[in-house]
Order: C-alpha cells, then sequence, then structure tokens
C-alpha cells in the first residue's frame, strides 16, 4: 500500500484574501493549441485538447518528473486483486461550491464508465463511496495502470451538478485553481481563465489570466509566436517546429515521451476494402514507406524510425524489431503481386490540416505499388472520434510512447476496442499475450509479453508505425528562461499549479 501525506490548508477566508491582494500583482500567460476545442467534458474528450480541459479539471492523480504517480486530489491507494483503494483529499470544494468527496468522485468514474470514451476505465466495473473520503474501485480484470489511468482524463473531476448538465462541454466546472470565464472567451479563437477563489491550494495560483488560442495553422501559430501574441504552444515536428528550432528569439522544446505517428488498417477483415483483408497487402504498404525521406522531408529530421508502438528506451521496446519494414520497394511490389489484389486498390484516409503534407507522402509511397489513396478532409480536432466510426477503412494517428502498453490492447486490438470500429476479431495470438501482459504490476515481467506483441504487430501489419517524435514546444526565449514553466509529463501541456507569467 503506498500514502502520502497532504500539507496543511489555509482558510478560506484567508486564501481568498491573499488571492485579492495577489491577482493585482499577477499577470497573463497566453499558450495556444494546435487543434481546436471540440468539447469541455473530459469525460467526453479524445485524442488531443487537453491543454482546454487542465486549468479547470484536477485528476485523482498526476505524473511527477520521472513518470511517477503522485496524488493530487488522492492521497494515497491501495490495490488488491480486482479491488481499488483510494483515499481523497478532505477540505476540497468543486469551484462552484459543492464538497469534493468519495460520492462525486464516484458520480464521475461511474459516469465514465457508461459512456465508454475513455480507454483508462474499459478494466472498471464500478465505483462506490465507502466512506466520505475513501473511493472504492472495482476493476472487471487485472490491470496494473489503473492508477496511470487516473492520472488523465479518466481520473478528472466534474462537480456533481453539472455531470447531467447538457451544456457541460462549454460550462465546465472543476476543483482545479482557474475557473473558465465564458464573457472574456471567443468560440473558436481564446479560451479564457481567471482564478478560483475557493482553490484548496491558493499558493499555487500565479496567474490573473491563462489563455488558450486556438491556432490549428502552424504558420499562424508560429507567426502568434513570434509577435508576442502567445508564451508558448505545441508543433508537430513540421516545417515551423524547424524554423523555432533555428530561431534565435525562440526556443524549442523536446519533451519526453513520444508521439508515434502511424496508419491504422481500421476494416482489417475487409468489409468495405477487401484488399484490407490480406496480410500481404499490409505489409507491403509497410514496406513501400521511406521512413527516412519521410522524416527529413515532412518532420524535418526531428524524428526516428519507428516499427513498433514504443520507443527507444521504453521498457517494453524490443530493438531486435528495429528495421522489420525497412523501405524494399521492390519487396513491396513484389508482395503485391503475390496478393489477391495485384492491380492495386483505392481507400479512403480522413486528414486534418496537420496531417496533410503526411498523408500526401504516405499517398506517394503507396502509389508505387498500385495503391491510390484519396485524402478526405476534417475539420481540426474530429480525427480522433471519427476514426472511431466506420467512416473510414483506415486512420492515421499518434501514439504517446509512455502510455502504458495494456492501452495498445484496449484501442486497437480488442473486439471494441477504441479504434477497431468494425469490430475485427484478433487473433487468438494476441488477445493471449494482452491477457499476459495484466498477470503483473511489475514492469520487468510485464515487457516479454509486451516485446511478443509488438513482434505478432509487425506479423498482422493492421498497425503500420511510421516515425517516432518527441512531444514539442514551442516557446517565447521569456519562457525558456522562466523557471516556473514545467511541463507535464508525456503531455503537450504546460503544469498550471505554481506557473507565474513571463511580465
Amino acid at each position: 500500500m503506498r500514502r502520502w501525506i497532504a500539507g496543511s490548508l489555509m482558510s478560506c477566508a484567508l486564501a481568498l484574501a491573499a488571492g485579492q491582494a495577489w491577482a493585482q500583482e499577477a499577470g497573463t500567460f497566453r499558450y495556444a493549441e494546435q487543434v481546436k476545442l471540440i468539447t469541455m467534458d473530459p469525460q467526453q474528450q479524445s485524442g488531443s485538447g487537453v491543454p482546454f480541459l487542465r486549468p479547470v479539471y484536477e485528476s485523482l492523480f498526476e505524473k511527477g518528473p520521472d513518470g511517477e504517480n503522485v496524488p493530487l486530489l488522492a492521497t494515497g491507494y491501495e490495490v488488491d486483486g480486482l479491488d481499488v483503494t483510494i483515499t481523497l483529499r478532505e477540505g476540497v470544494s468543486f469551484s462552484n461550491g459543492e464538497a469534493f468527496n468519495a460520492e462525486a468522485a464516484a458520480a464521475n468514474i461511474n459516469r465514465g464508465i457508461k459512456l465508454d470514451v475513455i480507454e483508462g476505465l474499459r478494466t472498471v466495473e464500478s465505483a462506490e463511496a465507502a466512506n466520505e473520503y475513501t473511493l472504492r474501485i472495482k476493476l472487471k480484470e487485472p490491470d496494473p495502470a489503473i492508477i496511470n489511468s487516473l492520472c488523465y482524463t479518466g481520473g478528472m473531476m466534474i462537480a456533481p451538478a453539472a455531470l447531467d448538465d447538457p451544456a457541460v462541454d462549454r460550462n465546465p466546472v472543476g476543483t482545479g485553481p482557474y475557473v473558465y470565464n465564458a464573457s472574456e472567451s471567443r468560440e473558436g479563437e481564446v479560451r479564457v481563465y481567471t482564478p478560483n477563489p475557493t482553490y484548496w491550494d491558493k499558493d499555487k495560483i500565479g496567474l490573473a489570466r491563462y489563455e488558450v488560442w486556438e491556432i490549428p495553422d502552424d504558420t499562424a501559430r508560429l507567426n502568434s509566436l513570434r509577435t508576442g501574441q502567445i508564451d508558448a504552444g505545441n508543433w508537430l515536428s513540421n516545417a515551423q517546429a524547424a524554423i523555432i528550432d533555428r530561431a534565435p528569439d525562440l526556443e524549442l522544446i523536446r519533451h519526453n515521451g513520444g508521439l508515434n505517428y502511424h496508419v491504422i488498417i481500421s476494416d482489417r477483415e475487409g468489409t468495405v476494402v477487401p484488399a484490407f483483408a490480406d496480410p500481404l497487402v499490409r505489409k507491403a504498404m509497410a514496406l513501400a514507406i521511406d521512413r527516412d525521406a519521410f522524416n527529413q522531408a515532412i518532420q524535418f529530421g526531428l524524428a526516428v524510425k519507428s516499427f513498433q508502438p514504443y520507443g527507444q528506451g521504453d521498457w517494453a521496446y524490443d530493438p531486435s524489431l528495429e528495421g522489420v519494414y525497412e523501405y524494399d520497394l521492390d519487396k513491396a511490389r513484389e508482395l503485391m503481386a503475390q496478393s489477391g489484389f495485384p492491380e492495386g486498390f483505392t481507400f479512403d484516409m480522413p486528414s486534418i490540416p496537420i496531417y496533410q503534407s503526411r498523408l500526401e507522402a504516405l499517398a506517394g509511397f503507396f502509389q508505387e505499388i498500385g495503391i491510390t489513396m484519396n485524402i478526405v478532409p476534417l475539420e481540426p480536432g474530429t480525427l480522433a472520434r471519427r476514426s472511431r466510426t466506420t467512416d473510414f477503412p483506415a486512420t492515421n494517428l499518434v501514439w504517446n510512447t509512455i502510455t502504458d502498453p495494456k492501452f495498445v490492447a484496449l484501442r486497437y486490438i480488442y473486439e471494441d476496442a477504441a479504434y477497431n470500429p468494425f469490430k475485427a476479431k484478433p487473433s487468438d495470438e494476441l488477445l493471449a499475450l494482452a491477457e499476459e501482459g495484466l498477470n503483473s504490476v511489475e514492469s520487468e515481467e510485464r515487457a516479454p509479453a509486451y516485446k511478443k506483441m509488438a513482434a505478432q504487430l509487425a506479423d498482422e501489419a493492421f498497425l503500420i508505425f511510421v516515425t517516432n517524435a518527441p512531444i514539442l514546444f514551442g516557446v517565447s526565449e521569456k519562457t525558456a528562461n522562466n523557471p516556473s514553466v514545467v511541463y507535464r509529463y508525456g503531455e503537450d501541456s504546460i503544469n498550471l499549479r505554481g506557473l507565474v507569467a513571463n511580465d
């Protein structure tokens, strides 16, 4: 059992008075997201957009600087088989005045289970309040990463009165250091957050105002950084990131975690595109991608080649898989000729603006082996949601390599996996390895199963990994030299607790 001791809390009256005095001196910090806001309901959130949520919502746990699970709204936990007991922080309230307690936490977890959007809650059967500040979670199956899941949207807490509010997607109510200021926000442009006067840890509020700008266009986001409209923002490995890396008055932060760009053959049983049921076709596609050229031309040398879900240095990473699908056009053409589709075929692939150049490059590679990939533009911020439907036979996403390997199965392998919308039946080999990986909480004991899983995925080739790049932040010189700026472990967001303005 692991326990932590919470620090003492100031009285609400003293906290409010201190906050009022402080607000006269504090400044503004401006952050730019590369995707548009879809929802402020964390239990409905999928894909990118977490920076819109973090000011308002806190999770039960968060990641420490080395990736360890650290309590936030929780103070300790115990996992005993399928029973998880979590002790909660006392004296915390939601910004609407409601008390945070085990009953509120259980209602959040149960709502997340019912909505079935958050992958990290797929192993949870139910939650209940054992007493006022003790939360009990019942698992369906062993889950060595359940506390890890509660560090993210799975553990974010919404005020009880807001759980059934149909407007919660634009009216968030949490326990966080800031509250959403709808009157000063502008839909589709900027989201404004101001201090939460009832926050339980007032000393951690260092801003009078926090802004998240919606700027999906990479060049526009770069110009905003250059002119001082924003202090920081997130980028993929692209031309604008390379410009930031060379600019004397800007800095490109290479953060931990890796964004593994990959193609998902969703229709792997050939329901809509029969060719996708042929492993030879899938392997040919994997071999047709010149990853070195892709990295240099599209990602400006900011990435490395990838052939598996995990990055170098991760505990599940298998070095023997390096080069398993090294670029070999002759071999790819040979496999296409041996397949049931020697004349090629056509399929549709969804795209958002930040992935357009990537898909244009992939389309060129596939064309070399007779496969025509039609790129279908989507609204920014909708790719993850649409990828969970049967609208497209294939899609393209990024996988954060610090994510626990159990999510490979929850996301892609199981028949009810989030990104298996055609309900393809997984192979017995993958199912057995997914189960084996859950039999221990120790990473060294789990690693062999996940290494075998990566090899089996390579053999079945319905996940085609392309490149792996670090999480990238573009920041101003002032932000780079601001010691209060702490990037959340493995996330494309800044920890707002303790953040102070550049000015």
